[in-house]
């Protein structure tokens, strides 16, 4: 039985230390050092597995003064903000465990003054479905309780403003119900939250840098401030005057990724509270259940809270992996869900994306600005009224597609057949880089080829007209460039080149001539890859599995389209260059 046992000790020790070296921290330390290079975020993570420890890394200062700049560490302290609102939900259910307090408890037990206290229970406090008006949100300057010692004196505060809605009517997120539950705790434990929170969980799994409110902040000396960035980082104007939150149960903990990813990790161990209690707390269908939000990555459910507000802070629990993830900043430009995000791309073995550097993207707008310049106000009209431009509309396409093929081997993992063309340019790796400089070539190619186009329109008595749907493909190139898939902007990006279907159409409609029945012959080619894409595309609701297995064609169609249209106009342009050379 010995030997069994010492076996299975020894299995999980080496499948621990397996995935340790299986994840590849080597990435994640690029990807932060880029941040932190780039002035993206400044800030601290720290990951879990099995409740080990496999990465923590800080990037930034935790204090700036003048030239002085301190750089933050693995155990610099954050404030965590509404990440708070969990430990508080921790320990009210450790109240309901012992009998104290229950569920159905209403808030009149404690706070009869706020109106419908009587219907209001833990339960739908704990859920963000009291209706209570919320002091931070609900008013354009949340309500200042500095000065205000009695809890009572709060709670008369807060019950002279109307609720929301009638209680379990809707959710509202309110950091009111918070801190009510934070004076309730007090109240039944008769001591302070801060006394609590040590008592409750800090001394049960050994937190040593977990601390509440004003007075936990002064004692410590290896604390982050607040930053914002403006060309330089910046002391957050607010940062003295962040009170109402710091000493409340709503928002008020400090804390290092570290003591934040143990937490999360004791709390899905049943360290803190019962199994029963655990599954009440994960219960409901809402995004918000009780003291928890619920996340979703891929097919990963997760578990846990953020905060924010001159900062952020994320922690979620995947319990099909067993893995934590704490992130706090004390300055950011990229969100703490786009960090996140990529952070479990990396740890999922994905390609993640992030946003290209400033300086590139102020060298490549004034790089285009100086094309223009030379090529618009100079007129380079030698070189344009020659037909070298026109070969640009074979040259384009060829570019685009073999940099298609050669970012689909520098991708790895990657099917030409089910996977997109917009996911070549996804992440910050080998093949995202690849075809974003080749859509900033493309972009700059265009220019030329488009104001040769128009020249060969005028010098036929052609209707420029089909030519100008044509803008939006280098605006196309150049946005998803600099702002690598996913990100908001790609709805955008993606409709301009559907926009790009207006050429052919056009050309079909407008060019009526029958010097042009070729050129319109090819409009209707054209076209008609093109309207195939987006009718397969359109279809997906009833085809999900056809469009899923064959997305990678389906988009194809689509590039394939607008790529052949520019081949047909290069062609036709200069054939009749050849025909007519004094002409053109």
């Amino acid at each position: 039985m010995k030997l069994k046992t010492t076996f299975f000790t020894i299995l999980v020790l080496l499948s621990s230390h397996t995935f340790s070296q299986n994840l590849d921290t080597n990435k994640l330390d690029d990807f932060f050092n880029s941040l932190e290079k780039r002035n993206e975020a400044m800030g601290s993570i720290a990951i879990s597995k099995n409740g080990e420890l496999i990465y923590s890394k800080a990037i930034g200062y935790k204090t700036i003064e003048g030239e002085k700049k301190t750089n933050s560490s693995t155990n610099t302290h954050y404030k965590i903000w509404s990440i708070t609102k969990t430990y508080t939900a921790v320990m009210i259910f450790q109240l309901i465990e012992e009998g104290k307090l229950s569920l159905e408890t209403t808030l009149n037990t404690f706070y009869p003054e706020i109106p419908n206290a009587e219907k209001i229970t833990i339960k739908l406090m704990l859920s963000h479905r009291s209706g209570i008006f919320d002091y931070v949100n609900d008013i354009k300057e949340s309500v200042n309780l500095n000065g205000i010692k009695s809890k009572d004196s709060v709670a008369q505060v807060i019950a002279q403003f109307k609720p929301n809605f009638k209680p379990d009517e809707s959710f509202r997120y309110s950091n009111s119900n918070y801190l009510f539950l934070g004076y309730i705790i007090e109240i039944l434990d008769n001591s302070t939250y801060a006394t609590s929170l040590s008592k409750r969980i800090s001394s049960k799994i050994n937190l040593k840098n977990t601390h509440f409110g004003e007075n936990g902040l002064r004692s410590l000396t290896n604390k982050a401030n607040t930053f914002y960035y403006d060309k330089i980082w910046k002391a957050t104007p607010e940062e003295a005057s962040y009170n109402n939150h710091l000493a409340t149960a709503d928002g008020g903990i400090v804390s290092t990724t570290e003591d934040m990813a143990l937490f999360i990790d004791a709390l899905f161990d049943e360290k803190l509270v019962t199994k029963q209690s655990l599954n009440k707390m994960l219960e409901g269908e809402d995004f918000y259940r009780l003291g928890l939000m619920k996340t979703q990555f891929d097919k990963h459910e997760g578990f846990g809270h953020t905060g924010s507000w001159l900062s952020q802070s994320s922690l979620f629990y995947y319990p099909e992996d067993r893995l934590a993830v704490a992130y706090t900043t004390n300055g950011y430009v990229i969100s703490k869900e786009d960090i996140l995000h990529n952070v479990l791309k990396i740890y999922h073995n994905k390609p993640f994306a992030i946003s290209m550097n400033r300086n590139f993207q102020a060298f490549l707008i004034f790089g285009i600005g100086l094309m223009l310049f030379l090529i618009v106000k100079l007129k380079c009209k030698e070189f344009l009224n020659t037909k070298y431009p026109l070969y640009l509309g074979f040259i384009i396409p060829a570019l685009f597609w073999v940099g298609t093929i050669i970012s689909g081997f520098l991708y790895g993992k990657y099917s030409h057949v089910s996977d997109g063309v917009t996911k070549l340019n996804s992440f910050y790796s080998g093949s995202g880089t690849f075809m974003t400089s080749i859509q900033l070539i493309i972009s700059i190619l265009f220019i030329p080829f488009l104001i040769r186009s128009y020249i060969s329109c005028k010098q036929l008595s052609i209707n420029i007209i089909p030519l100008i749907p044509m803008v939006f493909i280098p605006v196309y190139m150049i946005g998803s460039s600099l702002f690598p898939f996913p990100n908001v902007l790609f709805p955008i990006f993606a409709n301009c080149i559907i926009l790009s279907i207006l050429g052919p159409i056009l050309a079909i409609i407008i060019w009526r001539s029958k010097r042009l029945s070729k050129i319109r012959l090819f409009s209707v080619v054209s076209f008609l890859l093109m309207i195939a894409s987006i009718g397969i595309i359109m279809s997906r609701s009833s085809i999900p599995e056809f469009v899923q297995n064959y997305w990678g064609i389906i988009q194809r169609l689509l590039f394939l389209g607008w790529t052949s249209w520019l081949v047909f106009l290069s062609l036709y342009f200069t054939k009749v260059s050849k025909i007519d050379n004094e002409r053109i």
